[in-house]
């Protein structure tokens, strides 16, 4: 269930200035007395010491409610929300190294112990697969489907996937599944880093252990670039088949979210031709469904992947079974894959880092490789963590429903049965708020005398039984998924649109994140609530219906009209800059555009209301409501590094936090006439305020 992965976050802080003609006296020599009955006026915003106001509101907002933050800090300090993050990520690390369970206590043992040569790691990693050199592609496929049952998914893969029509959990066959970290590189285009610091480097320790004598023959350098270069251009092949054919080159040709076909990798094709016609039985045979099925054995109700890209996978020129029958090239595959896999858990990789920082990493890989482990080991101060908030925020979230219930009964451009299954759709909408009270079944055991590698290898063996176990069954809470896939440490929140549900883990529930005596903070950090709510009116969550089938519910007339908005939408991000000299792709942080402005507006209203309904009025609401949208732009204070942004641009598809400030706040009419934008860079009219759900 892979699109539950999606997960989404915000931030934001601004204040008054001198150059506004209404609301706010900032001068303290001719105070304000406000009449009986009538809420004085604060002389300054809570934030000032934040804002730079020779900064004019209409050309930059971010940057007027945080240019002093700026300018007194380094590229790359933390914002408002890393610093939390930094904190309570912390926090969980402790907790594991004091916990008194016999599993936490076998890891850190582990994890602190001396570190194992790399050769003595990659000699347990292929000891513990015994991955057999293959004489055809039907022993080629029984060795790939072997480390699967071990948790790997090498250039095939047999995952637990949701089935989009009964929510019960099946197994699908398809593309191989990367690791995360070559993900990274070939989606940041770092191939020439993945190429000789990775794949070389475990390829030549693989033959150290495996075959010392091949790295003495003559002509094993040149040997070894030709072998390194078979299996990048599989990691790109894999790559492509999973991201619509995104280009992965050093270039700057064309950015990797374009969708193109497939490339023919020349490169790997040529190799594959010259090996398979040098190679003996075997290499005629076809990779086929059944031979598929034969060699995976996968488990009653599994099917395969239908998609075109995976047609391309399996039959264009040059494509997967073309390098099958290179049987050397995918040998070396499954063996440097297999290392890959758990490369990060090899402490010898880490040398010249501090203790500390090892330490923290192996943690977070671990909760990457196994959530639901970690989340076993860590629920008491999760649970601790967001008991605080937990209450606070369903009563928000159902208030927030209240209001987009409104705006939708009074959206003009809904057909009348559209909007009726809006409305259905939003009120089957579920809430899962904090850590669950019991996780989901499943157990894990390490032996002892393990190495921290061997560990990982062994957690991924057991993940992937118990989600096996899953298979079949139809979930009556969906809640049980949610525990398999999600890391509940993480600083996150995400909408679910296969199960129409909303989850806000325990980290925006803290005391810090989400304050009891702190209304302006509480109700900025619900922006972030309420735009997991509009992920499901998003340009993709409006595809899935009120039970999370992927259904078409739109009149023709109203899809029209939806996604011509979503095209001026498009249209105000691609103004905006995603670093100096590079244009925003507004198509590409389309559905997290729609749903920031969706949060602002669901929060902006429901605040706006409270306020109103306290008695607030005139200058003192003004007041309020300037406070809201000047603690919004804190909430996403950050300050990235321009290399960060770089790599950001090709991989998220958020926008930036500058740009998701600066353009969210000129949709709202509230907005220009609290901070006087009559004119300026960032200003908008009327007509062009793009307004959706």
């Amino acid at each position: 269930m892979k699109k539950i992965m999606q997960w989404v976050l915000a931030a934001i802080l601004i204040s008054g200035a001198s150059v506004f003609t209404s609301c706010v006296d900032n001068s303290t020599d001719n105070p304000v007395v406000p009449e009986p009955g009538v809420p004085a006026v604060p002389d300054h915003f809570i934030n000032e010491a934040l804002m730079d106001k020779t900064v004019k509101p209409g050309d930059d907002f971010y940057m007027y409610a945080l240019g002093t933050w700026f300018n007194s800090h380094k590229e790359g300090d933390l914002g408002y929300m890393k610093s939390y993050n930094a904190i309570n990520t912390k926090e969980v690390e402790k907790s594991l190294f004091a916990s008194d369970n016999p599993l936490a206590q076998h890891l850190v043992r582990n994890i602190e112990a001396p570190a194992p040569s790399l050769n003595e790691d990659v000699k347990a990693i292929l000891d513990y697969l015994d991955i057999q050199k293959p004489t055809g592609i039907g022993m080629l496929l029984t060795e790939i489907g072997k480390l699967q049952d071990k948790g790997l998914n090498p250039i095939f893969s047999k995952r637990v996937d949701l089935h989009m029509q009964s929510h019960s959990c099946q197994e699908i066959v398809s593309r191989g599944i990367q690791t995360q970290l070559v993900e990274a590189l070939l989606g940041t285009k770092m191939t020439d880093l993945l190429k000789s610091s990775y794949i070389k480097s475990i390829l030549t320790t693989i033959d150290n252990v495996a075959d010392p004598e091949r790295t003495k023959a003559a002509g094993y350098e040149t040997e070894l670039e030709e072998r390194v270069s078979a299996i990048l251009a599989e990691e790109q092949l894999i790559y492509a088949t999973a991201h619509g054919g995104g280009d992965t080159s050093d270039s700057d040709r064309q950015s990797l979210w374009n969708v193109r076909d497939i490339p023919d990798y020349t490169e790997a094709g040529s190799i594959a031709r010259g090996r398979a016609t040098r190679a003996g039985g075997g290499v005629e045979d076809e990779v086929t469904r059944e031979t598929l099925w034969e060699a995976f054995h996968p488990m009653a109700g599994a099917i395969f992947d239908e998609s075109p890209a995976f047609k391309k996978y399996m039959e264009q020129k040059g494509g997967i079974t073309t390098v099958l029958k290179t049987m050397d090239n995918c040998y070396d595959y499954l063996r440097y894959y297999a290392v890959m896999s758990v490369f990060s858990y090899m402490k010898a990789t880490y040398a010249g880092k501090s203790e500390g920082a090892v330490k923290s990493e192996i943690v977070a890989e671990l909760k990457r490789t196994s959530p639901f482990l970690m989340n076993k080991l860590s629920a008491d101060v999760l649970r601790k963590m967001g008991q605080a908030g937990a209450d606070r925020c369903l009563t928000m979230l159902e208030k927030m429903r209240t209001v987009f219930r409104q705006r939708i009964e009074t959206l003009d451009w809904l057909s009348d049965a559209t909007r009726q299954e809006a409305l259905k759709k939003l009120e089957a909408m579920q809430f899962f708020v904090g850590m669950p009270d019991n996780l989901s079944e499943g157990e894990f055991t390490l032996d002892e005398g393990n190495t921290l590698v061997e560990d990982a290898l062994s957690i991924m063996a057991q993940n992937e039984a118990i989600k096996h176990n899953m298979c079949g069954k139809v979930e009556q809470h969906v809640r049980a998924i949610i525990d398999y896939e999600t890391d509940y440490s993480a600083q996150n929140a995400f909408y679910a649109p296969d199960m129409n549900c909303l989850i806000i883990l325990p980290q925006f529930l803290c005391e810090g994140m989400f304050p009891a005596d702190d209304e302006y903070t509480q109700y900025v950090v619900a922006t972030v609530f309420a735009h997991e709510m509009t992920h499901g009116f998003d340009d993709n969550g409006a595809k899935y219906d009120k039970q999370g089938y992927l259904t078409d519910w739109w009149s023709s007339e109203s899809k029209a009209k939806f996604e011509a908005k979503q095209q001026e939408m498009i249209a105000l991000y691609n103004r905006m800059e995603a670093y100096p000299g590079q244009p925003a792709d507004g198509k590409k942080t389309l559905g997290e555009n729609m749903a920031d402005y969706g949060g602002m507006t669901l929060a902006y209203s429901l605040f706006k209301q409270k306020k109103i309904d306290e008695g607030l009025q005139g200058a003192a609401l003004d007041y309020a409501c300037q406070e809201f949208f000047l603690h919004y732009a804190k909430l996403w204070l950050d300050y990235p590094t321009l290399d960060l942004k770089k790599s950001l641009y090709l991989t998220d598809v958020h926008s930036i936090p500058q740009n998701r400030v600066n353009v969210i706040v000129t949709l709202f009419d509230d907005w220009y006439r609290l901070f006087n934008v009559t004119d300026g860079k960032l200003y908008l009219a009327p007509e062009k305020r793009v307004q959706i759900w």
